[in-house]
C-alpha cells in the first residue's frame, strides 16, 4: 500500500496540471444568413445539425449584445431565429454577443457609410468595377457552396480574403481601418469568452466574409486551440 500511494499521487499530479493546461476550443463556422434559405447543402436545418455535431458550451453571436438579449428579429442574419437561437434554448448553451455596442457600433457603421459614399462620388468607375467583380465572385461561390464544408474551405477564406484585400486596396484606408476594427471587436470578445470558460468549446458563428479574417488570427493565438469545422462533419 506504502509503495502505491506516491504513484497515486503522481497519477493526481499530472492529471491535475494535464487539466489546467488545456486549451479552449474554439470553431469558427461561416454562415450564409438569409440564403441558407436557398441553400439545400448548408440549410437552416444543415446548420442546426451542424450546431449540434461540434457540441459547443458557448456559442458566439454576430449580434449586438441588446439584440441578442432582446432576440430582434433580423432582416439578414436570419439564421439566428430559424437556428441558432432554437439549439440555443435546446441544449442550454451559454451566448456571448460578438457585435459592439452603442456608441461604437454607430461610430463603425457610419464611418463605413462615409466610406462607401466617398467612393461612388470620387471614384464611380472603381465602385462599378468591384461591383461587378464581387457579383462575378458570389456567383461562383454559390456553385461551389453546396455542403458545410465547402462554405468553411480554405478556398472560400481565400477568395474572401483576396476580395477584403482588393476592396481595401480600392477605397482606401478607411475601408481597410473599418473591416480590421470590426474584426477585431469581435476577436477581442472570443478570446475574452476564452478566459472565462478555460478547456471549454466555444462556436462562433459569422458571416462567410468574416470567417477567413478570424481564423487566420486564433490559429496566432496560443490560448487556444482553433479547430476546423471539418472535424465535426
Amino acid at each position: 500500500m506504502k509503495n502505491i500511494l506516491p504513484i497515486i499521487a503522481v497519477i493526481f499530479v499530472f492529471g491535475s496540471i494535464g487539466l489546467a493546461q488545456k486549451k479552449t476550443e474554439v470553431v469558427v463556422l461561416a454562415t450564409l444568413h438569409q440564403f441558407h434559405a436557398d441553400n439545400q447543402g448548408y440549410s437552416f436545418d444543415v446548420l442546426s445539425r451542424t450546431i449540434e455535431r461540434i457540441r459547443p458550451d458557448v456559442v458566439a453571436v454576430e449580434l449586438t449584445p441588446k439584440d441578442l438579449e432582446s432576440r430582434r428579429e433580423q432582416k439578414v442574419k436570419i439564421e439566428y431565429a430559424r437556428s441558432v437561437f432554437p439549439m440555443i434554448d435546446k441544449h442550454k448553451y451559454k451566448t456571448v454577443a460578438l457585435e459592439p455596442d452603442e456608441p461604437l457600433y454607430s461610430e463603425l457603421i457610419g464611418l463605413l457609410k462615409e466610406s462607401n459614399k466617398e467612393a461612388q462620388e470620387k471614384f464611380p468607375q472603381k465602385t462599378e468595377a468591384f461591383s461587378i467583380y464581387s457579383d462575378v465572385l458570389y456567383a461562383y461561390l454559390f456553385k461551389r457552396w453546396t455542403s458545410v464544408a465547402a462554405v468553411n474551405s480554405k478556398e472560400t477564406d481565400a477568395l474572401f480574403e483576396v476580395k477584403h484585400d482588393y476592396q481595401n486596396a480600392l477605397f482606401g484606408a478607411r475601408e481597410a481601418k473599418v473591416w480590421n476594427d470590426w474584426n477585431a471587436h469581435f476577436l477581442a470578445r472570443i478570446l475574452d469568452a476564452a478566459a472565462s470558460n478555460k478547456g471549454k468549446r466555444i462556436l462562433v458563428t459569422v458571416g462567410a466574409e468574416h470567417a477567413y479574417w478570424l481564423r487566420r488570427e486564433l490559429a496566432k493565438e496560443s490560448a487556444v486551440r482553433l479547430r476546423e469545422v471539418a472535424d465535426f462533419l
